[in-house]
């Protein structure tokens, strides 16, 4: 049971934070706001709310002083989220993965710094904006976050990489509704609903365009063109550079192959991108690398049902453990999510998160 009525709820200038940060408010918490400034000198002022980065602090202010009523601080992250984030992002997609910055903000960076706020002010709470509620597995033993009750909305996903989140230290306040239901009370409460920012992946990228920003940190390098081929081995064409292109895009590649391809195989070592048809991008079998949670302790794990998302949108599909793998799973259907570097996040029969792990092709043939 959660006695302490003091909480820190991490804010963006979104919707979603802001309504959790009064909806704790109104429920008797005493709240403060905390925004983590992970830019410098940035100046946005001539912009639209809607056209502003995530955590945006002069929309944090406002709604904390004018709407919500509470104490507001900012935090710099900037050294952080550019170490654990925007770097490791370009040295994932140079060594040939995808990797997804969301995750690994809310892993290093956003979580991280909220609880350790926390800690410091002597607060036991904390509180974030995310759709997902606690739930408890019972194949599992293990009280974990489950799937939102909008599944297109869910953010268990996100959340899927941070360590440290406990039923009694996080809360979710709008974990339960819909974002149809939090804009209503957002709406009630005299939030500028039609300004406030919906969280994107990638808000480092100017017009989130991965390969345009990859381009640009390969320019001025010299490297020759990268050779453009089907998976049977016909060339089709060249690139300037496969860097920041990922297994399943067809947008942007201005090839010319006769028939719709889509990226199969971006091959750093060659210098090749290998190209396929939709059908030819679908695997059943996928290792991941750094697992973590319930489902990969053997003192916890059983022979539950288990499901898995690559992607925080995607309905789980039934998979299962190879025999004396732990790291190694087979889906009963094939999908065309498997794209190493990816998050792959497992849950039980009820939905409730009990593990992840970063998506490898160790032993897959192309």
């Amino acid at each position: 049971m959660i006695k302490s009525k003091k909480v820190v709820v991490g804010m963006s200038g979104g919707v979603d934070s802001a309504v959790s940060a009064w909806l704790l408010k109104k429920a008797g918490y005493d709240v403060t706001g905390v925004i983590l400034k992970l830019w410098e000198n940035v100046d946005e002022g001539e912009k639209g709310w809607g056209e502003r980065t995530c955590c945006h602090i002069p929309m944090v202010g406002y709604l904390c002083e004018r709407i919500i009523g509470i104490p507001y601080i900012v935090v710099d992250a900037e050294k952080t989220f550019k170490n654990d984030v925007v770097e490791e992002f370009k040295a994932a997609y140079k060594n040939g993965e995808t990797p997804n910055p969301c995750i690994a903000c809310n892993e290093s960076v956003k979580l991280p710094l909220l609880r350790k706020y926390a800690q410091e002010a002597g607060i036991p709470l904390v509180a974030t904006g995310h759709y997902t509620t606690w739930k408890r597995s019972q194949d599992f033993k293990w009280t974990g976050l489950s799937i939102a009750r909008d599944p297109s909305k869910d953010q268990s996903y996100f959340l899927s990489r941070t360590k440290g989140l406990e039923r009694e230290n996080t809360l979710f306040p709008i974990g339960s509704m819909t974002k149809g239901e939090v804009r209503i009370l957002a709406e009630s409460a005299g939030f500028p609903v039609a300004g406030l920012l919906e969280n994107q992946e990638a808000c480092f990228i100017s017009e989130k365009r991965v390969s345009s920003y990859m381009a640009q940190e390969e320019a001025g390098k010299g490297q020759a063109a990268w050779t453009v081929k089907t998976i049977e081995g016909q060339e089709i064409g060249s690139i300037a550079s496969g860097v920041g292109l990922t297994r399943g895009q067809r947008r942007g590649l201005a090839i010319a192959g006769g028939r719709r391809l889509y990226v199969h195989t971006v091959d750093m070592g060659k210098k090749e991108l290998l190209l396929s048809e939709k059908d030819e991008l679908l695997e059943n079998a996928f290792w991941v690398r750094d697992p973590m949670g319930p489902l990969f302790d053997t003192e916890r794990a059983n022979e539950g049902e288990i499901h898995v998302k690559f992607r925080s949108t995607m309905a789980p599909v039934p998979c299962r453990n190879q025999p004396g793998e732990k790291a190694h799973f087979s889906l009963s259907v094939p999908h065309d999510g498997i794209v190493e570097g990816q998050v792959a996040a497992f849950y039980d029969k009820l939905n409730v998160l009990v593990g992840s792990g970063i998506i490898t092709r160790k032993g897959l043939s192309n």
